[in-house]
């Protein structure tokens, strides 16, 4: 399986610190869409975090994924926040809502053990995640 780069997992945890402990965050960056980061549960036993980053808008009522990537964590930092090598984050899914796009490379038993991995789309969700980190720095969803 293919982990985020050094410079992406940074940016990944440092949007993890800005959520202070709460179970999502919602940051506005005109005049972007507004980006969500949500914790949307745990896998192998609790030991790693499941989280969903996206940019949601609404159309005919309908709240609409573009994107949305949903990530595996593990997170051994302890209190040194800036501890970055001593967390892995990897991409499991794209969603992109107005093309229909919803895959989901890494399959999880009811333990939330990884029980299959499509190595092929799980590389390609990783470049993609990797890109959209590196847009979201350059963007400015970090600052303030």
């Amino acid at each position: 399986m293919k982990t985020l780069n050094s410079d992406c997992t940074k940016i990944f945890c440092l949007l993890l610190d800005k959520m202070n402990g709460k179970q999502h965050l919602k940051i506005e960056n005109e005049p972007f869409m507004p980006l969500t980061i949500e914790n949307i549960g745990v896998a192998y036993g609790g030991e790693a975090a499941l989280y969903s980053l996206c940019h949601y808008y609404v159309q005919l009522g309908d709240l609409m994924a573009d994107p949305e990537v949903c990530f595996v964590v593990v997170d051994h930092r302890g209190g040194q926040t800036e501890a970055y090598e001593d967390v892995q984050v990897t991409p499991y899914s794209f969603k992109q809502s107005n093309m229909g796009i919803d895959e989901e490379s890494l399959t999880f038993n009811e333990n939330g053990v990884i029980i299959r991995c499509d190595d092929m789309m799980q590389h390609d969700h990783a470049e993609f995640a990797e890109q959209w980190l590196t847009n979201i720095w350059q963007q400015g969803f970090l600052r303030g």
